[in-house]
C-alpha cells in the first residue's frame, strides 16, 4: 500500500528492502470488484500506465469513475483495499487509474494477511531429517 492504494504484491523479501510486482506489470493479476455494483474482475497489468479490467460479467454496467477494490477471493488480498478508479471504458477495453502513483514510490506500507504465497518452487529448502534412533548410517567410503 502506498498511502492511498495498492500498488502490487510482494515477491521477494530482504533485510533491508522487499521486491514488488506492481499492478501495472504484465505478470500481475489481482481479484477486483466494483466497489458499487460489487461485479467481480480481475486487474491485469500490460506494461501500460493504466492496467486493464477483464473477466467483467456481461452485464456489468461501467463507467468512469467508479472504485476498484480488492474482492478477498485470492485468499491474498483482504477484501476492500481500494485499487483504482475506472478510468476509460471502450467496447470490452476497461483500463482503471491506479490510486497510488507508481512512478513516485518511495516507502510502502507492507500488509501481512497471514497466508503464505510460497510455492513449492520457492520454498526454503527443507531440513535434513535427523536419524532414526536405534539406526546405524553407514558414509561412503572412496578409493584412494
Amino acid at each position: 500500500m502506498a498511502g492511498t492504494g495498492l500498488v502490487g504484491r510482494v515477491t521477494e523479501v530482504g533485510f533491508w528492502s522487499s521486491r514488488i510486482l506492481l499492478l501495472t506489470d504484465l505478470n500481475s493479476r489481482v481479484p477486483v470488484m466494483l466497489e458499487e455494483s460489487r461485479d467481480r474482475a480481475i486487474v491485469a497489468g500490460d506494461n501500460t500506465e493504466f492496467p486493464r479490467l477483464v473477466y467483467l460479467p456481461q452485464d456489468a454496467r461501467i463507467v468512469p469513475g467508479q472504485r476498484v477494490v480488492t474482492s478477498g477471493h485470492d485468499g491474498v488480498f483482504p477484501a476492500g483495499l481500494p485499487v483504482g478508479i475506472v478510468r476509460s471504458v471502450t467496447g470490452n477495453d476497461v483500463r482503471i487509474a491506479p490510486l497510488a502513483d507508481l512512478s513516485r514510490l518511495e516507502v510502502l506500507q507492507l500488509i501481512d494477511t497471514g497466508t503464505s504465497a510460497l510455492t513449492p518452487e520457492t520454498a526454503p529448502a527443507a531440513p535434513p531429517a535427523a536419524p532414526v534412533p536405534g539406526t546405524v548410517t553407514h558414509k561412503a567410503r572412496g578409493r584412494s
